[in-house]
């Protein structure tokens, strides 16, 4: 999808800045085309869609498709089982960790499908899967960058409203913890804010929260959940049962913001806890970490720097697409 969730009031979507540019910047523009199939449905239908998707394969012929984020059951099995014959075809999945019904059901359509879970990785080669490619998230190096600028933020959170993260910073908000709070859904506390200035927050603040929106069991936040009916409702639709390393905990460190993270294992795999990145494993001991990270400046600093450093050496989505391009082209399907 070109769009964040097809809606183009909403702006460019994720996989679009972080799948389709990087491979525009490896590649050149001119060799990836970009096949909008949430667009092609809203005007055309999804026969239509499909239809003309088939069609473009069997005309370009290209080395690789790879079909990033599917929503739902947008495409037709049949015609994605007849493109293997004109191209080699990878799906590209973001939140596989808890979508493993629908995973399971599409992966048997494709030549090669990704996960960015390590564990997951590893429980797909246990299950007998040769054709899955371990592919992070990373960054976008042209977008996610350290500007060096006046940290005029104490504390921040960009991301949306979740009735946990509003939990937590309500918790934080007791122990006198301002938190500047940026994103979709937080009514008068929070506004959306475009990609540039994210990445300005992101360089500006002494501390960026990454807060989880999982489902999280403990007793004290279910019953301050009650309180609110539209929290009720959010834990009702609520579909995420596991966490995972996600696209912020590069971008933050990207940006050489210092990051203050919920711990999922494999985080420790991209980044070394303590020295680049600083983690919380129980909500009741943020405040008391932001705290002593808020006095403890050259602590933060070098933290900071040290996972910028590292972001920079191994972590770009420029590079990760390039090596899940390779290994799709070079890799031989059992």
């Amino acid at each position: 999808m070109k769009y964040d969730y097809g809606d183009e009031e909403r702006g460019y979507s994720f996989e679009y800045y972080n799948v389709y540019l990087p491979l525009c910047d490896v590649y050149g523009s001119e060799n990836v085309l970009l096949f909008d199939y949430f667009s092609e449905i809203k005007q055309n239908g999804k026969e239509v869609m499909n239809k003309k998707l088939k069609e473009i394969i069997a005309d370009i012929k290209p080395d690789l498709s790879i079909f990033c984020l599917l929503w739902e059951n947008q495409f037709d099995e049949k015609i994605i089982l007849l493109l293997k014959e004109k191209t080699k075809t990878l799906i590209y999945f973001f939140d596989d960790p808890w979508r493993q019904k629908f995973v399971r059901h599409w992966i048997k359509y494709f030549d090669f499908f990704s996960t960015p879970d390590y564990y997951m990785h590893q429980q797909y080669l246990l299950d007998g899967f040769q054709n899955v490619i371990y592919s992070p998230f990373g960054y976008n190096s042209s977008i996610y960058k350290k500007h060096n600028l006046e940290k005029i933020y104490d504390v921040s959170f960009v991301g949306g409203f979740s009735p946990l993260r509003k939990w937590i910073i309500h918790n934080l908000e007791k122990e006198n913890i301002k938190v500047n709070i940026f994103g979709r859904g937080w009514g008068k506390k929070g506004n959306w804010i475009s990609q540039e200035e994210m990445v300005k927050i992101f360089n500006q603040s002494k501390i960026n929260l990454n807060l989880s929106n999982a489902i999280y069991n403990d007793p004290k936040f279910l019953f301050w959940s009650l309180h609110s009916l539209e929290n009720v409702k959010q834990l009702i639709l609520l579909k995420k049962t596991k966490e995972q390393v996600k696209g912020r905990h590069y971008e933050i460190n990207a940006c050489g913001g210092f990051q203050l993270s919920y711990f999922i294992p494999g985080l420790n795999l991209v980044y070394e806890i303590d020295k680049e990145i600083a983690v919380y494993e129980e909500v009741n001991k943020i405040s008391g970490m932001v705290k002593f990270f808020l006095e403890a400046e050259n602590l933060r600093n070098e933290i900071a720097d040290n996972g910028y450093q590292r972001s920079v050496k191994e972590h770009s989505a420029q590079l990760y697409m390039k090596k899940l391009v390779e290994q799709a082209l070079n890799k031989t399907e059992k």
